[in-house]
């Protein structure tokens, strides 16, 4: 999961993040544990700093 979130393109930086969403969603629900719904967490808030960085607007 941690590539570097600068170097995607827009597009791909938004796939990843409704990617990232909805495999934190299934975490939650389906109890994966801790540690990875921790993780998921992390990298929604990497590449939703990025979005808003570059002034992207992303749904939630």
């Amino acid at each position: 999961m941690g590539n570097d979130v600068t170097k995607l393109g827009d597009d791909e930086l938004i796939v990843q993040l409704d990617e990232c969403r909805a495999r934190l969603g299934e975490s939650i629900a389906n109890d994966y544990g801790c540690e990875t719904v921790r993780g998921i967490t992390s990298r929604v808030g990497e590449l939703e700093a990025e979005a808003e960085r570059r002034g992207l607007h992303t749904p939630r």
